[in-house]
């Protein structure tokens, strides 16, 4: 029997909301594909109750479970016909995620497979001590099985520390930028006093990412600088369980827009729900900073950071976790979490310096380019199954 890959992960295909991990999952599909290597996709995005699922309230409703037990049958009858295969799995740091994990994990393991477990975000380790003593002894007993645990920096390594052998099992992969960019149209961007400094946030709309932070850093640009600013927010308005302004998403959703028409700033910013392909692209070319002060329990290595950096598009972000891989103070700039003066006042000194901000932009361009590649990521990965 010729060696296959059997992948198990989301798709963005099959996913109404967009992640790194998605994005990054789908790159992996696509360089084994184009490699003509054999692979067998189990995607976890599919919903064969996706309309219901959105009137059932609750985390794990009875319909995704039955979901999960359809995937699961699938993986069964796919391992029975292609015993002793590699299994890549993107792992999850939730604990309907990890039911799944661990039947997926464990299935593999009886059926001789090699398991290759990716995890992207950086609170596993949270996860794990949050549990009871039981539910961590199923963690510890369902990771040991795997071969190799993929994380995105040194840093997240650490998340995997109640395994007796992780300093040998876990493996550290620095992300690359899982869209295409063409370098021959890049060039490092300059400020035109004659023209609107341009913003752009991309990511879910999460109290913790830092929205209203922007939002307000916005404001007093606006309001009490006097400056000319454009400023596209993306995503969606999501729950979060370390959010403290706001209850849920729909209430966050009102908050925003309350706040634009109260101060005005109709004419200042600009909402997506979601930007894909050569319309964020588009946006990316266009933007002079990309802000993301996140202080978000579950972020690791931001996908929306590299293709900021890849675009030229000078990054305003937290010192946090993986991020500061991505960013340093040749190619960005830092601030404090829930400090929007900050990010106004960084934005307002480099409207007076725009050959310095014209450094910063080719900087980030460059360490794009030696770093964070697709390329460069899908190579390292491919060697590892």
């Amino acid at each position: 029997m010729k060696n296959k890959i059997i992948a198990v992960g989301p798709t963005t295909q099959n996913n109404t909301v967009l992640s790194g991990q998605t994005m990054m999952f789908q790159l992996f599909v696509d360089t084994v594909h184009a490699r003509k290597m054999r692979l067998i996709i189990v995607d976890i995005g599919i919903s064969i109750f996706k309309k219901l699922e959105k009137r059932v309230s609750g985390k794990f409703s009875i319909l995704r479970a039955v979901n999960y037990s359809v995937i699961l049958v699938k993986f069964f009858f796919i391992l029975l016909f292609n015993p002793k295969q590699t299994v890549y799995i993107t792992t999850a740091q939730s604990k309907v995620g990890f039911v799944r994990d661990y039947f997926i994990i464990n299935l593999a393991k009886f059926f001789g497979c090699k398991i290759i477990a990716h995890q992207f975000g950086a609170n596993y380790g949270g996860f794990y001590n949050s549990q009871s003593d039981f539910v961590k002894n199923l963690i510890v007993k369902t990771f040991y099985k795997t071969d190799r645990i993929i994380v995105e920096g040194d840093y997240t390594k650490k998340q995997f520390d109640f395994l007796p052998d992780y300093q040998t099992k876990v493996y550290s992969l620095p992300n690359g930028l899982p869209e295409k960019v063409d370098s021959s149209e890049i060039c490092a961007k300059t400020l035109d006093q004659n023209s609107p400094i341009q913003l752009f946030y991309l990511s879910n709309l999460i109290e913790s990412k830092g929205f209203w932070d922007v939002l307000e850093a916005v404001n007093i640009l606006v309001n009490t600088y006097e400056m000319e600013i454009s400023a596209v927010f993306s995503g969606k308005f999501l729950d979060a369980v370390d959010d403290t302004k706001f209850k849920s998403g729909e209430e966050a959703r009102k908050a925003f827009f309350d706040y634009i028409e109260k101060h005005d700033l109709e004419r200042s910013i600009t909402y997506y729900e979601g930007l894909y392909g050569v319309d964020k692209s588009k946006e990316f070319k266009k933007s002079h900073f990309f802000l993301l002060p996140s202080y978000y329990i579950n972020e690791g290595q931001p996908v929306s950071v590299l293709e900021a950096l890849a675009y030229g598009c000078v990054p305003i972000v937290t010192e946090y976790r993986l991020i500061t891989t991505m960013v340093n103070q040749k190619n960005g700039f830092f601030v404090n979490p829930k400090s929007p003066n900050e990010i106004a006042n960084i934005v307002k000194e480099m409207s007076t310096k725009p050959e310095v901000y014209t450094r910063y932009s080719q900087e980030a361009i460059d360490y794009y380019l030696n770093n964070f590649t697709a390329e460069k990521y899908t190579n390292h990965l491919i060697s590892l199954l």
